[in-house]
């Protein structure tokens, strides 16, 4: 008995969906009147179908496109503004650590001069910035 239900609610399904042949259409009318479930679940169907048919479809409304990209830009701009403080802190920090290192370099060194502060005493530019490009050439 499952089976013939289950053949009879396809084919109510069907007939929501395509026309159906006169032989169907028989046997269709002949379970609803027999199967008192299956004229329930006709009357279900249908009622749904007719719900959907009267609701109007969503709309996203006038300028929504618009309003999306204020909304995107307006949160772009806040992003910039976090990551910019974000680091700030850590530019307060770095400075510091800087700070002591120059001081560090200027009461550890001998003389006072602009190159002791920058820990560069001894050393010449051309040690510093030479690039020698023919040292491994050399035998």
């Amino acid at each position: 008995m499952k089976s013939a239900v289950s053949s009879q609610e396809e084919l109510l399904l069907k007939s929501l969906d395509a026309p159906v042949n006169a032989d169907e259409r028989e046997r269709l009318a002949t379970g609803m009147q027999e199967n008192p479930a299956l004229r329930k679940q006709s009357d279900q169907y249908y009622k749904i179908r007719e719900m959907l048919k009267r609701k109007n479809a969503d709309s996203f409304g006038p300028f929504f496109a618009e309003r999306v990209l204020h909304v995107i830009k307006q949160r772009a701009g806040n992003i910039d503004y976090l990551v910019f403080f974000f680091f700030r802190k850590y530019q307060v920090v770095i400075l510091g650590v800087l700070v002591a290192l120059l001081l560090a370099n200027l009461f550890l060194s001998d003389n006072i001069t602009l190159k002791s502060i920058f820990g560069l005493e001894g050393e010449t530019p051309e040690d510093i910035f030479s690039i020698d490009a023919y040292k491994d050439l050399t035998p």
